[in-house]
């Protein structure tokens, strides 16, 4: 009697013809199984390392995270939970490595005042943009604190007329003032207009220029170029197909001059709300739109090309409400993306991390939250290759609405298995004033790193002497070894260990 486990033979012994298909069939599937086996391991989101909230019994909401020099984060928002309390301040909150507070510091009067970006300056403090109705000339005004790196107040600056202007976006350029990117209702052409507004290093206002046409448009982020202008996105309602108001990029010259400028969408609501350089001299535009995608509104991803003409544009989302609200390209090549999602989670609003490979195709997404509403607003890259995430939690924390900080372990877009040595692309990139650089070792030994212009010259070592084998993260602040600000333009970064030796292209931005 035959087993189930033989397999029916011929008359000369070999396999039959339907089980010779099946053996075939199933070592080919076999293959396939191995074959996609790793993509489907490397396509999984990143372990959660920590999570933390921040605030007391009110209401305190978290907009923006940054990696600080020292490995820890900074947050800006609002709260009604400290301060002068008789309505929103200014929050700027400061964390360790491991997301414990290390202080917090609220700024603001007697109406309310918000923190939407904050960025560490070259003097180790901190500048905060966002608007104010306790200060100023009249309705909102544009906000501008600089504090140090204790963040105490070192100054405070408004800007705007006597209607409503908010700043949404703040850079420190390389002669250590700051541009800051918003709207205003007071100047330019129409109802809005987007503004943007060069001050020195006190505050002290440099320039503005505001672009638009006849109805609303505004910024709501504003990043450096390689050739040292700026790229902003926003929304505008003066141009584009459609009545409900497009996306928008705009790009620069350093003195804020337009150089062009491009509508998305359609029929629909469609929105830009983060935008970054990358890598191959083209912009990366994150938002949301409801003219395109699969439900009420969906996360949208477009990639241009140098010039601003569209390369792609992909959606993501179900059948609910689902934002983004901040991109990053990660040293893949590919982007992450940062918002919140209703078609998917526990519950309500959560918190939604969406990666992409480098065509803006879905590799992984993964959702934060319990079963009321949780935000996301801002996602960084961290410097261990995981990602800094920033928002607002109901349903975790002490009070109303909590500032949420969740933080990732590395994923597939860091160096994730040291099996040889590896030097990632730095990031950000192109970058103004500083980025980080980093670098696995599979065995400990002496280690150099250092920076080159394009004719060969060293100009800065950051790394020479031992190194214990595992990730290495180092930051560079621009500046050569006398301590002097490099010019603006593309600069090599050397890593050498033992018989290994790798070099990348970074751009520095003024």
């Amino acid at each position: 009697m035959m087993r189930s486990s033989d397999q029916p033979l011929t008359a000369n012994g070999s396999i039959s013809s339907p089980c010779r298909r099946r053996v075939q069939r199933n070592v080919i599937l076999f293959i396939v199984g191995v074959m996609v086996l790793p993509i489907l391991v490397a396509a999984q989101p990143p372990d959660t390392l920590w999570t933390r909230t921040f605030g007391g019994s009110n209401i305190d909401l978290g907009n923006c995270v940054q990696p600080t020099d020292d490995g820890g984060y900074v947050i800006t928002g609002y709260t009604r939970s400290f301060g002068t309390m008789s309505g929103r301040n200014v929050w700027l909150v400061k964390t360790d490595s491991a997301g414990n507070e290390e202080w917090n510091n609220a700024f603001g009067g007697n109406d309310d005042d918000e923190g939407q970006s904050v960025q560490q300056t070259v003097d180790g403090g901190y500048v905060i943009v966002g608007h104010t109705k306790s200060f100023g000339a009249g309705g909102k005004d544009v906000l501008l604190i600089k504090t140090d790196a204790l963040g105490n107040l070192a100054w405070i600056e408004t800007y705007g007329g006597i209607y409503d202007d908010e700043g949404y976006s703040v850079l420190q350029t390389a002669d250590g003032g700051f541009v800051i990117a918003g709207a205003t209702s007071s100047f330019g052409a129409g109802g809005r207009d987007v503004w943007l507004i060069k001050t020195d290093s006190s505050g002290v206002q440099e320039w503005t220029k505001t672009h638009g046409g006849m109805s609303s448009d505004g910024a709501w982020s504003i990043r450096p170029t390689s050739d040292g202008g700026f790229v902003i996105t926003g929304w505008t309602y003066s141009h584009g197909p459609g009545y409900l108001g497009n996306a928008w990029l705009l790009k620069t010259d350093s003195l804020g001059n337009g150089e062009w400028n491009v509508a998305f969408g359609d029929s629909g609501v469609d929105r830009g709300q983060a935008v970054q350089q990358t890598a191959d001299g083209g912009y990366i535009v994150a938002g949301y739109t409801d003219s395109f995608g699969a439900g009420l509104y969906d996360m949208l991803l477009i990639k241009t090309n140098s010039s601003g003409t569209q390369e792609w544009m992909k959606t993501h989302g179900g059948s609910g409400r689902d934002y983004g609200h901040s991109v990053q390209q990660t040293a893949d090549g590919g982007y992450i993306v940062g918002g919140y999602t209703l078609s998917f989670g526990a519950g309500s609003e959560d918190v939604w991390l969406v990666k992409t490979d480098a065509n803006g195709n879905e590799e992984w997404s993964q959702t934060y939250g319990g079963t009321s509403t949780d935000v996301g607003y801002c996602v960084q890259l961290a410097a261990d290759g995981g990602y800094i995430v920033a928002g607002y939690t109901l349903s975790f924390g002490a009070g109303m609405h909590d500032v949420w900080l969740i933080k990732t372990a590395g994923g597939s877009t860091g160096i994730a298995e040291i099996a040889e040595n590896r030097l990632a692309q730095n990031f950000p990139n192109p970058f103004n004033p500083t980025t980080t650089i980093r670098f696995a070792l599979v065995e400990s030994g002496d280690v150099a790193l250092s920076i080159y212009d394009v004719s060969g010259q060293q100009v800065r070592s950051l790394v020479d002497e031992w190194r214990s084998a595992g990730r290495h993260s180092i930051v560079w602040d621009g500046r050569d070894d006398a301590g002097r600000q490099v010019a603006s333009g593309v600069y090599v970064y050397r890593l050498r260990a033992g018989q290994f030796s790798r070099s990348a292209k970074m751009v520095i931005t003024k």
